[in-house]
């Protein structure tokens, strides 16, 4: 075995003695006895020239050094079985797996995933729905697309495509509203915070009434969700008014399903975004997805 295959023997012994804080599992894992892993890690630290672990009466500890270098090896790691991910499966084929938020996923993606299968057969989609951003570093996530500000600077973030907000409600209710000049005590407010950083279910009904000057009692009266689609389905119901974001109500409002009331729209300061690591961005598959996302999100501003 040459210098650099010992190194990376020892670096991948690390990797799992460190990931498991334990000589003894790490041993199972590698098939190895407990001294023999002991000893490639205290090989390890002489060729390094630091300490890796502090070995405490009952358990293992990181080293801050120790600490530095996981997070590397880590990411290394992940770059380089990547790569030969893309050049074993020739570029479009393979799995890819992506993040998303869930009324976007519920109603721009999956009603078009059959026209991707068609395009790509031999890409797979692992999709993982959720409203936060994932960890990229902790979890296996290649890309995300998230209704978000742009506030990424440790990350490569591509705005999509921008949102507006406009109030939405089923047809039976419009007339209601504000028909002697008050708002209607019985008809209330519909509050949806999915995917938006401030815990204030309220903001973007006060951003709303603050652009348009609507001195609206959007506390006094409501109901929240922290799901979009939620919301939605509750205007369509006729639970009351849903502050809506556009693209997300458009398929109700040709539908007829739901109408808007007030007709004015705001800019709603957040977009939906591609957000991935800067090293995955050229990946043929990730370029394949984003690509054809940006094609459906353009035909739906037509």
């Amino acid at each position: 075995m040459s210098a650099q295959e010992n190194l990376l023997a020892l670096l991948h012994t690390f990797e799992i003695a460190a990931h498991h804080l334990s000589f003894t599992r790490a041993a199972k894992t590698l098939n190895l006895t407990q001294g023999a892993v002991s000893q490639r890690i205290r090989h390890l630290e002489t060729l390094l020239g630091f300490r890796l672990f502090l070995r405490l009466t009952r358990k293992l500890q990181l080293t801050d050094e120790g600490g530095r270098l996981l997070n590397v090896l880590s990411m290394s790691l992940k770059r380089i079985n990547d790569e030969i991910e893309d050049i074993r499966v020739q570029g479009l084929r393979g799995t890819l797996s992506v993040g998303l938020p869930p009324t976007f996923a519920f109603l721009w993606l999956i009603p078009r995933l059959a026209e991707f299968r068609a395009r790509w057969p031999g890409l797979n989609i692992n999709f993982r729905v959720r409203a936060g951003l994932v960890d990229f570093n902790l979890e296996r996530v290649d890309a995300a697309i998230y209704y978000s500000n742009l506030r990424y600077p440790d990350l490569y973030c591509e705005r999509l495509a921008d949102e507006a907000l406009v109030p939405v409600c089923a047809p039976a209710l419009k007339n209601s509203l504000l028909a002697n000049g008050d708002w209607p005590a019985d008809i209330p407010f519909i509050h949806a915070s999915e995917s938006v950083d401030s815990q204030d279910v309220f903001s973007e009904w006060r951003e709303w009434c603050q652009v348009t000057n609507q001195p609206l009692p959007v506390e006094e009266n409501f109901m929240s969700f922290n799901n979009c689609q939620m919301a939605i389905e509750a205007a369509v119901s006729g639970c009351g008014v849903a502050m809506g974001r556009k693209r997300l109500i458009k398929k109700y409002v040709a539908a007829g399903d739901l109408v808007m009331p007030f007709e004015q729209e705001i800019p709603a300061g957040h977009g939906y975004d591609l957000i991935m690591p800067r090293e995955n961005l050229n990946r043929p598959g990730i370029v394949a997805f984003s690509q054809w996302v940006k094609e459906i999100l353009r035909e739906g501003s037509n």
